[in-house]
């Protein structure tokens, strides 16, 4: 990818939107994990629901999988540099932060949900650039500040709020994605119009 032009990568990015959908079926499978997570949170003890939660985090690429399926989006792009790079990158964040979420399950598990909270949003910085959009990283961005926040100053809430303030976030996300979506694709072919 080092010898891309600018057309080259609005053509990646193009094709990217067009076949990943800017990976609608990820972010709805975060939604159903981060609201299973509230749930677990509001009615089972802190002890017993972080070993739900952490079985839980392999259900999420297998929901992602058959939700992108759903919507009829190519979770992974194969022949597309910048959905490749997507794709690398976030399988990397998971298999990296995975052994801190271990440490953290141990040692600190008071602290996991903030822990999955920030380190499951890592490569969404990756996706505002791979997809030309800021939605992504405002999402991460916002996500990390507020669950912080609520994470040190309402430690009573931690398991129930917190959780349901990140699905909040994916919800908004996903909402988010078909309009901007459309209108960023919409400006593209405006663009191509004007060059053509």
């Amino acid at each position: 990818m080092g010898s891309l032009t600018g057309t080259d990568l609005r053509l990646l990015r193009i094709d990217l939107a067009q076949r990943s959908r800017w990976n609608i079926g990820y972010f709805c499978g975060g939604l159903v994990f981060w609201l299973y997570v509230a749930v677990i949170g509001s009615v089972l003890p802190p002890d017993v629901a972080k070993v739900y939660w952490l079985v839980g985090t392999f259900t999420m690429f297998p929901f992602a999988v058959a939700i992108s399926r759903i919507c009829r989006a190519d979770p992974f792009c194969k022949g597309n540099d910048l959905g490749e790079l997507v794709g690398y990158t976030h399988m990397s964040v998971v298999a990296m932060t995975f052994p801190i979420i271990i440490a953290v399950f141990i040692y600190l598990p008071q602290a996991l949900l903030l822990v999955m909270a920030i380190s499951y949003c890592l490569d969404f910085y990756v996706m505002t650039w791979a997809f030309g959009s800021r939605l992504f990283g405002l999402h991460a961005a916002l996500r990390t500040l507020v669950v912080t926040v609520i994470w040190f100053a309402l430690p009573r809430w931690r398991a129930s709020v917190l959780p349901l303030v990140v699905a909040m976030a994916y919800l908004v996300t996903v909402i988010l994605i078909p309009p901007l979506r459309r209108q960023w694709l919409k400006e593209q072919a405006a663009i191509q119009g004007s060059a053509a």
